[in-house]
């Protein structure tokens, strides 16, 4: 994201929130919050709040929005000094709703500064801080806590602190708060909840490298074998969005988990996923079905195939679509979408050339990336 994109977002989500009273207010106040109201955007409205505070060196609110912006923007160094600019003005400063709200984030910030820098005592002082000082935002702090004590390695306070958000704040959880509370449960060996909290992370979070192996080993723990080789395949369906990734390798491997299966006597369960996955490969394979496990690689995979056999109807490439929240790092989802518009809506390919412009976005070296140019250029054309 571009500087001036993360200035426009950073600065309408901040203001969203803005609460004041006019009566009341000082001077200083009241200019502020007119800078605020004003209408301006981005680098406009940055400039605008850095000279504001550059001639007001008392105002609180306005060394916490800039810090907020500069940790948004990566630069932490001098978000800790807004930061900490901001704590030593703070006492001057009334105790309102608004303030108390700004003490919050200030310390939240501080604390999560610290602990990008490896001081885990200094981010627990300030995140207890955080807590304390304004409920509502306070509430969101407590994530980070629980990431400051895996931190500190004391993963079983920081595990019955996840436990606990997840049972009351888990419409708050972030992706990365999901991911952590995963990777936790994977330490202590809570199986059967890991198995939950991956299917959580699959609704929340974007895939990245080695998910997929790791939500294959938490699955195949909790008893879950299709949705453990799903998983894995979902490793290998990532991964050949970007590299060449050789096939045959792959149905060997699928071979030896099938001879595997036999022996412990548990095929019988698996085997008409693995014929499912193996079909997206192997031609002879001429019968799939969805198992209806109820998980959204199984539907991947079997309308994979459908587009594969030239077999999905519209019907079904609507249900394709529908899964694309779970594949946006996916080139080959995007790559399977073009080839499904192209035999069910011919006439209507522009609909669909974002699919393409996706692909190249995700990876301009990567395996489709070619083929994703020399289609579009070919659509543009008008060549088709």
């Amino acid at each position: 994201m571009k500087v001036m994109a993360k200035l426009k977002y950073f600065f309408s989500v901040l203001f969203t929130f803005v609460f004041f009273v006019a009566c009341g207010m000082s001077a200083m106040d009241r200019e502020y919050q007119r800078i605020k109201a004003s209408g301006l955007t981005g680098e406009a409205l940055h400039t605008a709040i850095t000279q504001f505070e550059l001639n007001n060196m008392n105002h609180f609110c306005s060394k916490v929005d800039l810090g907020g912006f500069y940790l948004l923007t990566g630069d932490i160094s001098l978000a800790a000094n807004f930061f900490h600019r901001a704590a030593a003005v703070a006492p001057r400063n009334p105790r309102n709703a608004e303030i108390r709200r700004n003490i919050s984030i200030m310390h939240g910030s501080l604390a999560r500064i610290f602990l990008l820098q490896g001081d885990f005592n200094m981010a627990m002082v300030h995140v207890e801080k955080a807590i304390a000082s304004h409920y509502e935002q306070g509430r969101i702090f407590r994530f980070l806590k629980a990431n400051i004590l895996i931190a500190q390695e004391n993963h079983d306070e920081a595990l019955s602190l996840f436990y606990e958000l997840y049972q009351t704040q888990r419409d708050l959880m972030e992706a990365d708060d999901i991911r952590a509370f995963m990777y936790l449960l994977a330490r202590t060996e809570r199986y059967g909840d890991l198995a939950a909290m991956v299917d959580f992370y699959f609704e929340r979070g974007h895939f990245f490298p080695g998910l997929g192996l790791f939500a294959s080993g938490a699955y195949e723990a909790a008893g879950q074998i299709n949705k453990s080789i799903l998983a894995a395949f979902l490793e290998y369906d990532f991964n050949s969005g970007f590299f060449e990734t050789n096939d045959n390798d792959f149905l060997a491997n699928m071979n030896l988990l099938e001879r595997q299966l036999e022996l412990n006597g548990t095929l019988n369960l698996a085997a008409p996923t693995i014929r499912l996955i193996r079909g997206l490969f192997d031609d002879s394979e001429l019968i799939f079905t969805r198992s209806h496990n109820a998980f959204f690689a199984e539907d991947y995979v079997y309308l994979r195939r459908k587009i594969r056999t030239n077999t999905i109807t519209i019907a079904e490439f609507e249900e394709f679509l529908r899964l694309e929240r779970y594949f946006t790092r996916f080139p080959t989802y995007y790559w399977n979408v073009w080839q499904a518009a192209l035999r069910l809506f011919p006439d209507s390919l522009e609909n669909y050339a974002p699919a393409l412009e996706k692909i190249i976005l995700l990876d301009r070296n990567g395996r489709f990336a070619q083929a994703a140019w020399e289609e579009l250029t070919e659509f543009m054309g008008y060549v088709r």
